[in-house]
């Protein structure tokens, strides 16, 4: 287990850097999905895995962009909402992508 979490830990960008690219490949799929099939589910899908990407960006991102002075100078509201959208936008991202696969395919059953 050990040899497993030294790669991990020290590829930590390059696993980020997969996952967007993942992401993104999702949400084109869902997207020409959308438009060939002119299906809901397969927007509510592409709006899901667009919520996940940006909610992803974010938590990537964050820690570099952020720094002492700018939380100091966003006030609580925003600091509140800073907390509080991302992890909404990955919960609502992982429901519209299983809502989606779920509408898909049982839209194709019939």
């Amino acid at each position: 287990m050990e040899p497993l979490f030294l790669i991990v830990s020290k590829s930590g960008p390059a696993l980020d850097a997969l996952g967007i690219l993942g992401l993104g490949l999702t949400f084109l799929a869902a997207l020409r999905l959308a438009r060939r099939d002119h299906s809901a589910a397969g927007a509510a899908m592409a709006a899901g895995a667009a919520a996940l990407l940006l909610g992803r960006m974010y938590f990537m991102l964050a820690p570099h962009l952020m720094d002492r002075g700018f939380l100091d100078a966003a006030g609580p509201v925003v600091l509140a909402l800073m907390i509080g959208v991302p992890p909404l936008l990955v919960s609502f991202g992982m429901a519209g992508v299983a809502w989606g696969l779920w509408g898909h395919e049982r839209g194709q059953r019939r």
